[in-house]
């Protein structure tokens, strides 16, 4: 399957190797070397100069490749493309009309957006960049917390890390949750399909606030998912008060406490249900939730599926005894 990935000068290193690294691991487990080739594309034959200047060097140029790909794939610059190339946006246009689908990272969604392609469909970007986006397209569908999203032929992905999500998901796509599941163990990343997940990762969160009571506070509730996390609770062990515990939580982490704890939640959820026989009823209690029918609705909204539809789509093994909460 051939893959056209774009990345202009000033791209992010890890949205070009991100997505690489996902295919060549699905040419690996599927033990097909040509089950993904990727073709690099530059504007000129000149070294893609990434930020902050690694070098990379295109396989080929926008106007001189005849093959016709299965997938195409825009990356974006670091900033927003104010005044892309008339010459790029018509190459993105016409190529975008003969393929089966089509994508961009991050700020590529502009450039998408200058080829006409985001009229009426969900999209998404990198949650700073979202306010520029909806100016400039008015007419796009945003969903600004996802980490990817799908709408017909078109995907998008908020960017760096989130460009290997969406490589997850279109090999998933492609050749089932199982493949696609094995390459995110491999690479220690979690599978967030289906649905998405909020790009203010629960990861990020934590690394954004080093040295403060606030990253003591993440580390309490990765490890005690199913203790008292209400926010008066949480608010004592930062020995903060309820109302500056709320505002510095949301500063540093860019979400609130009660999001933070549901995502925290619904993490461990997803783990058991993908590697345990664990029940539904005791995956609810392990992670926290109330019960098993509060567990299943917090899935369904916020992944569009319930408890066991994820376990089946992930393949786990069948749950070791009864489950009344289908």
């Amino acid at each position: 399957m051939r893959i056209f990935m774009f990345a202009p000068t000033d791209a992010h290193p890890l949205e070009i190797a991100g997505p690489l690294e996902v295919f060549a691991e699905a040419n690996r487990s599927l033990n097909e070397a040509q089950a993904y080739r990727v073709t690099l594309i530059g504007e000129t034959s000149a070294p893609i100069v990434c930020w902050p200047g690694l070098r990379v060097q295109p396989d080929a140029v926008i106007g001189a490749i005849a093959e016709e790909p299965d997938t195409l794939l825009v990356l974006g610059p670091q900033e927003v493309p104010e005044h892309p190339s008339p010459g790029l946006i018509a190459w993105i246009a016409q190529r975008s009309r003969n393929v089966r689908r089509y994508g961009a990272a991050r700020t590529g969604a502009f450039l998408l957006g200058h080829a006409g392609l985001l009229s009426g469909r969900h999209v998404t970007t990198h949650w700073e960049l979202v306010g520029d986006l909806a100016r400039q397209f008015a007419d796009a569908i945003l969903d600004p917390d996802r980490v990817y999203t799908r709408d017909g032929p078109l995907f998008t992905s908020a960017g760096m890390s989130g460009c290997i999500d969406m490589a997850l998901a279109l090999v998933e796509e492609d050749h089932g949750n199982a493949v696609a599941l094995a390459i995110a163990r491999r690479l220690l990343v979690f599978m967030k399909r289906p649905g998405g997940q909020s790009q203010f990762s629960l990861q990020g969160a934590s690394q954004s606030s080093l040295r403060t009571p606030i990253q003591q506070v993440h580390q309490w509730i990765r490890e005690n998912p199913s203790a008292d996390l209400s926010i008066d609770a949480v608010a004592r062990r930062a020995s903060m008060s309820r109302r500056n515990f709320a505002r510095v939580f949301l500063t540093e982490t860019g979400m609130t406490p009660a999001t933070f704890v549901r995502e925290t939640r619904l993490d461990v959820a997803r783990r058991l249900l993908e590697e345990t026989r664990m029940s539904t009823q005791a995956i609810a209690k392990t992670a926290g939730f109330k019960t098993a029918d509060v567990m299943r609705r917090t899935f369904l909204k916020s992944t569009g599926t319930t408890p066991q539809q994820y376990r089946a789509q992930s393949r786990a093994p069948a749950p070791s005894q009864n489950d009344s909460s289908t």
